[in-house]
C-alpha cells in the first residue's frame, strides 16, 4: 500500500516519534511510505532509507498551502492519508475534501482539557474523515456518538529497544546497577507544569539525600525552571541535562518515573517507562486508567496537587521493596505496546478503510 502520513513536522513531539515509528516498520513491511511535513523544517526523529519525507512548498501559510497538500496528494494518489495532531488532521480533512482519497485522523490529545472553539472545529470536520484513531478510551467518550462508531482506540508503539533481552535481564537481575533517581522525560512546556514536580521533590529531598531529580526534556521553560531550582538551593539534586538521544537507557539507570502533566493523549515517555518496569508517579491525565493501577504499579494524584505529589513520590523512595515490586508489574503490561503487534493494527485498519 501507498501511504501518506500528514503532521507539523519531524521534531522532537511525541506525535513526530509514533510517525517515524510506523513508518519505520510499515516501510520495512514493503509499504510505500512519505511524511509530508506541514508546518516546521526541523527534524529530530530520523526515517530510515525508503521513507520519503518532504516539506510542504509553503510552510505554516494556511491557504497556498492548503491548495498545494490538495494538489500533491492527488498527484501522489496514495491508498490513505493519515493525519496526526489536532490542528493537521483538521487542515488535512479540509485539503482533501472531494478529492475521495481516504482520511484517517489520529487525536493525539485530550479533547476535554481543549478550548470549545477547538473542539467545535474538530466536531465540524471529523464528520468528512473516514476514521478516527484515539489513544484511550476516555477519549474516544469524548467524542459525539456519531463519530465514536468510526473511531478506533490504537496505544502508541514502543521501540523494539524496550524488548532488547540482554539488557532486560541484566537490569531486571541487578537492582543494584539503579541510580537512586527520579526520571522524567517531556517538553520544558507550560502543559506539563515541571515547576509543580521540582517544588514536590523539593519538599521530600532533605528526607533522602542520595535522591536526584532528573527532567530530560527542552524547550521554552528551560530558564525559569532553573531559576525554581536555583532558588530552592536544589542546582546539584534537580537536573535538566536537555534532549536525550538515548531515553530507554536512562530510563534503565532510574528508579522512579514522573509525570506532572495537566493533560496528555498517553504519554510516550510514561508507556516506555512502564515497558522497562518503572514504578509511576503521575497526575491523573489521560492514559493513566490505562498505565496505572494505583498502589500497584504506582500511584495517581490530581492535577496541580503539589502535596500528593511529593507523597506520593515519598512512600516509593522510603521503600525499596514496593519499588521492586511495582517494577515487576509494571513490566507484565510491555506486550500491548510491542511495535509488531500496534503497526498490525494499524495496517488493519488501513485495509477496512480502503475496502469500505
Amino acid at each position: 500500500m501507498k501511504i501518506v502520513f500528514t503532521l507539523a513536522s519531524l521534531g522532537s513531539g511525541g506525535a513526530e516519534r509514533v510517525v517515524s515509528l510506523l513508518a519505520n516498520r510499515m516501510n520495512a513491511l514493503g509499504h510505500q511510505i512519505e511524511i509530508v511535513c506541514l508546518k516546521y523544517d526541523d527534524v529530530y526523529y530520523q526515517t530510515d532509507e525508503g521513507v520519503k519525507v518532504v516539506l510542504a512548498e509553503h510552510l505554516g501559510k494556511s491557504i497556498p498551502e492548503l491548495k498545494w497538500l490538495r494538489m500533491h496528494v492527488r498527484k501522489e494518489k496514495p491508498d490513505v492519508v493519515i493525519a496526526f495532531t489536532e490542528g493537521v488532521y483538521c487542515f488535512t480533512i479540509a485539503a482533501m475534501l472531494g478529492t475521495k482519497i481516504p482520511v484517517i485522523a489520529s487525536e493525539r490529545l485530550d479533547p476535554s482539557a481543549m478550548t470549545w472553539k477547538r473542539n467545535m472545529l474538530k466536531r465540524l470536520l471529523l464528520p468528512y474523515a473516514d476514521w478516527l484513531v484515539v489513544q484511550t478510551q476516555s477519549i474516544k467518550s469524548c467524542f459525539p456518538k456519531s463519530i465514536q462508531k468510526k473511531t478506533s482506540v490504537i496505544y502508541n508503539p514502543v521501540n523494539d529497544e524496550v524488548f532488547n533481552q540482554e539488557s532486560e535481564m541484566r537490569i531486571a537481575n541487578s537492582f543494584e546497577l539503579k541510580s537512586n533517581r527520579i526520571v522524567s522525560v517531556a517538553r520544558l512546556f507550560p502543559q506539563k507544569d515541571q515547576q509543580m514536580m521540582i517544588r514536590a521533590f523539593a519538599i521530600v529531598a532533605d528526607e533522602f539525600p542520595d535522591w536526584q531529580l532528573v527532567i530530560f526534556g527542552e524547550g521554552p521553560l528551560r530558564d525559569s525552571l532553573q531559576l525554581i531550582i536555583d532558588s530552592l538551593q536544589l542546582t546539584d539534586r534537580v537536573l535538566l541535562p536537555g534532549r536525550t538521544d538515548h531515553v530507554i537507557d536512562e530510563l534503565r539507570k532510574s528508579k522512579i518515573f514522573c509525570l506532572s502533566s495537566d493533560y496528555e493523549g498517553m504519554s510516550n515517555s510514561m508507556i516506555e517507562a512502564i515497558c522497562v518496569g518503572l514504578p509511576i508517579v503521575s497526575t491523573r491525565v489521560s492514559g493513566t486508567d490505562e498505565l496505572i493501577r494505583d498502589g500497584v504499579n504506582g500511584y495517581v494524584v490530581d492535577l496541580g496537587n503539589t502535596d500528593a505529589l511529593a507523597n506520593a513520590l515519598e512512600r516509593l523512595m522510603a521503600d525499596e521493596a514496593k519499588i521492586q515490586s511495582f517494577s515487576l508489574e509494571s513490566r507484565k503490561l510491555a506486550e500491548k505496546f510491542r511495535m509488531d503487534n500496534i503497526v498490525e493494527e494499524w495496517l488493519s485498519l488501513i485495509r477496512k478503510v480502503c475496502d469500505a
